[in-house]
């Protein structure tokens, strides 16, 4: 019966992460508050805000026009009413540009400044012909302004060309774009009235554009992208001859880059601000009285409520740590799938590890990066904490890695790169990692990979000593002792010498210091045990990267990595060291950074997890029973609720992004009365 019912878990766990690209699935409404309810959290936000004005004045006032546009949820919907309520779009099309522009880098930012110069700035025309049709203004895509000419997108004027900058006619308007991205804010900005009058007298003077900037704010935007559109990508139509690109694609993109990066991060701060504050002007009151405004009311109400266990709707067991089973959820209210980290309190009293499970919480909620894994939300019953995380139901690198052997160059780079980058996001934030190994990097259906199990995750301190992880990718000052038998003390760079343990796993399926090359080291060396062998190799062996799976640049960014001496180990300046290095010479790191890079290997849509019953469950022997959570345990999790803010925005934007794409709203799917579902 048990294995009948892990089959039904199975089929239904498939079926819905083979469903989400259709959209979400919510199985419950999300929750009105009464107007009382309302209320006393308007009146909280507003009181908390008065208290932390004093430390923070710049701080924008809640609810008010700053504030708003400061949240993703609040920027989404003010730009649905202007553009479903009132039929103004412009202004704040070129608002989403500015923080994309600003979001983006090199040779993308190159893209983007082209097309807000071309979309949105571009003067109007001295005159034009009454009666003649408003031209067609290029609509210069990302792809358009840096690929090279074919013979098909020559006849494409929209792709291929930009029209004359000078020749752009007054009535002409840039299409509506929708916003698509779940995290799209704007930093808030004070609106002094002296600051805004200064713009206003810049800003005057006869040549004005679709949004309404000009005199010196364009001017001074218009001068300081010269060198950018004189580049052969950035070309466009002049006097009606066709200026094509005469060097290479390599050199187009270094030259764009190259100049991008000199552009000021300020460069349309101004722009930004004139449109803005035309933008309040006519608009803010409407949309405080609108339907949208009731919606982000209600959203942001229900985003501060207590998340709590009935919540989410519990499916496949995933794995087991040591104090719980992880399994995959579903949010309720929004049909978002994630993992749910279950550990029982006490489990985590017996093996004295509060501190451990708090360091935990505290290293996700801070570290946010597209190469962790994040936490969304964390919440306590009165037996369990729980940790909501994203699902990645890919399968770990070590799963993958056993089907293949070894992993071919592609896939070495990919999640070599972004695995570096995951531990630079961490040494970033202060945190040394600690665990890092093939069955700790998960794979997401899409096939991006992410780090994950934070729990020996801590903050770097002067004296941070003591193996921690798992033997054979610790690093050998892990093990070292000082002169009267002490752990010696240890920072980040233990992560950098696992990270080349990991790396030549990945090339040549073998971790070094977990071989049987290791082991024998070890036992020549006259060590008794396996653990012992495999410690001394680690500190004394230096491995043998050569053979047909190590080239001379392959075998040399592990070596470095292997390097004993953390002061001379690759890594010891950053993460930028490593990606220098030969070995990463061919991977576009501006698309990996920005994650835009397509995987090199997609999973299949399967359980790609040990069967439940390998899984398992716990035992709850006497030592549990006779355990007893006292008040003082209790303390330990005061702080422990948590809703990452962004992770709530992102599950709200995309339930309302396919309501606007399905033109009807999305309702819960009635659940299935039975406890019979078919297994196709």
């Amino acid at each position: 019966m048990e294995e009948l019912q892990d089959a039904i878990e199975d089929a239904q766990y498939v079926s819905a992460i083979a469903s989400v690209d259709d959209g979400p699935r919510p199985v419950v409404p999300w929750e009105i508050p009464e107007e009382a309810e309302l209320t006393k959290w308007k009146d909280g936000l507003l009181s908390r805000h008065a208290k932390e004005k004093g430390a923070s004045p710049s701080l924008p006032t809640p609810f008010g026009f700053e504030w708003t546009l400061a949240h993703a949820l609040g920027f989404f919907l003010f730009s649905a009413y202007l553009k479903e309520s009132v039929g103004d779009y412009v202004e704040i099309n070129f608002m989403e540009e500015v923080i994309r522009w600003k979001q983006s880098k090199g040779r993308l930012r190159a893209e983007k400044t082209g097309f807000i110069v071309v979309n949105y700035l571009a003067p109007l025309a001295e005159s034009a012909n009454a009666g003649d049709p408003p031209p067609v203004l290029a609509v210069v895509t990302p792809d358009a302004v840096a690929s090279p000419p074919t013979a098909d997108n020559e006849k494409n004027e929209h792709t291929e060309e930009l029209k004359s900058i000078s020749k752009i006619h007054p009535e002409v308007r840039p299409p509506k774009t929708e916003i698509k991205e779940y995290s799209l804010a704007r930093e808030p900005t004070d609106f002094l009235p002296e600051v805004m009058q200064e713009l206003r007298a810049r800003n005057s003077g006869p040549i004005q554009n679709c949004i309404g900037v000009g005199g010196n704010i364009l001017e001074s935007i218009l001068s300081k992208v010269d060198k950018l559109r004189n580049l052969p990508g950035f070309a466009s139509t002049q006097n009606g001859t066709r200026r094509q690109s005469s060097v290479s694609m390599r050199s187009e993109v270094r030259n764009l880059s190259l100049v991008s990066s000199t552009l000021p991060e300020n460069l349309f701060d101004e722009a930004e601000l004139v449109v803005a504050e035309n933008i309040r002007d006519k608009h803010w009151s409407g949309f405080q009285s609108s339907e949208q405004h009731t919606k982000l009311l209600n959203f942001l109400w229900f985003q501060d409520r207590t998340v709590v266990e009935e919540d989410f709707f519990v499916m496949r067991v995933l794995g087991r740590g040591g104090f719980g089973l992880v399994t995959a959820c579903k949010k309720g209210t929004s049909g978002k799938l994630y993992a749910m980290k279950v550990m029982n309190k006490k489990r985590i009293k017996l093996k004295k590890a509060e501190k451990l499970t708090l360091s935990e919480q505290e290293c996700l909620a801070d570290v946010d990066s597209p190469f962790v894994v994040n936490l969304k939300y964390s919440f306590q019953s009165k037996t369990d904490v729980f940790l909501i995380l994203d699902l990645m139901t890919g399968g770990d690198l070590s799963y993958h890695l056993s089907q293949k052997g070894c992993f071919p160059k592609d896939e070495c780079l990919y999640y070599g790169a972004r695995i570096m980058l995951g531990l630079q996001a961490l040494h970033d934030r202060g945190y040394v990692y600690r665990d890092l190994k093939p069955e700790n990097c998960l794979l997401g259906e899409d096939g991006r990979v992410k780090l994950t199990d934070l729990g020996l995750a801590v903050k770097i301190t002067p004296d941070l000593h003591g193996a921690a992880g798992t033997r054979g990718y610790w690093a050998p000052e892990m093990l070292d002792r000082d002169e009267n038998g002490k752990r010696k003390n240890y920072g980040r760079m233990v992560d950098w010498f696992s990270f080349g343990c990991c790396l030549a796993e990945f090339i040549s399926g073998t971790s070094p210091f977990r071989s049987q090359i290791a082991l024998d080291f070890g036992l020549k060396k006259g060590e008794k045990t396996k653990e012992k062998a495999i410690d001394c190799a680690t500190r004394e062996m230096h491995p043998e990267l050569d053979g047909p799976k190590f080239d001379d640049i392959a075998a040399d960014v592990c070596r470095k990595l292997l390097d004993k001496n953390e002061a001379t180990r690759l890594g010891f300046n950053g993460c930028n060291e490593i990606m220098s290095h030969p070995y990463f010479c061919d991977l576009k790191w501006e698309d990996i950074i920005s994650d835009r890079m397509q995987p090199p290997f997609i999973p299949l849509t399967d359980v790609n997890a040990a069967s439940q019953s390998e899984i398992g469950t716990f035992a709850e022997d006497k030592a549990f029973h006779d355990t007893v959570l006292t008040e003082q345990d209790e303390a330990f999790y005061d702080k422990w609720n948590f809703t990452n803010r962004k992770a709530f925005a992102e599950e709200v934007i995309e339930f309302l992004i396919y309501e606007r794409e399905t033109g009807k709203p999305l309702l819960p799917i009635p659940q299935n009365p039975t406890c019979c579902c078919v297994i196709l």
